[in-house]
């Protein structure tokens, strides 16, 4: 097993997360795209929900490292849309990371993005095979390890949606560009 499996699928099944809410509910996302002057018609937010849904379910089933050039792709692409849009909205504006869950963006954004996405790029060194083959390979036939990803991808969710908006209620006028 790759020692960056749990990271990976942990990953994987948050841009998983974030696809399906931006195919099932768009409008945050567009916001978020519309402020960062990007294309933001529904399709495109679909379309990029897709996108990012397949990448999470090709890492996640399958492995290798070709799935996992894909979510590493999509991870410093949200890096750099986090840093425009912190740019052109002073940290002001909601990610629309998740559909209609998110919040403002910021560095914290940038910075657990571009983390997510050097942990995904040794996956790609070091590449893991599908979920399923890894939790087979693991003791108690992977019940710890996909406990513990569960609790990793819990955990990335709430650095991009809870903490962003609990230093913005607290700090509220300290916000400043990316």
């Amino acid at each position: 097993m790759s020692p960056f499996a749990g990271p990976l699928f942990a990953a994987s099944l948050l841009l998983g997360a974030a696809g399906i809410g931006k195919v099932a509910s768009p409008a945050a996302t567009r916001v978020a795209l519309r402020k960062a002057a990007l294309p933001s018609d529904p399709w495109s937010v679909r379309l990029l929900g897709t996108i990012e849904l397949a990448a999470a379910l090709g890492a996640v089933v399958v492995g290798g490292w070709l799935h996992v050039t894909f979510v590493t792709a999509c991870y410093l692409g949200f890096a750099w849309f986090s840093w425009r849009l912190a740019r052109r909205t002073w940290g002001q504006a909601s990610c629309g990371c998740f559909g209609d869950a998110s919040a403002p963006v910021g560095p914290l954004h940038v910075g657990v993005n571009l983390a997510v996405a050097a942990l995904a790029a040794g996956a790609i060194a070091w590449p893991t095979e599908g979920i399923a083959a890894v939790a087979d390979d693991s003791p108690w036939s992977g019940v710890p390890f996909l406990g513990l990803t569960a609790l990793a991808a819990w955990m990335l969710y709430v650095a991009l949606t809870v903490l962003p908006a609990t230093m913005a209620a607290t700090h509220p006028k300290e916000a400043s560009p990316a």
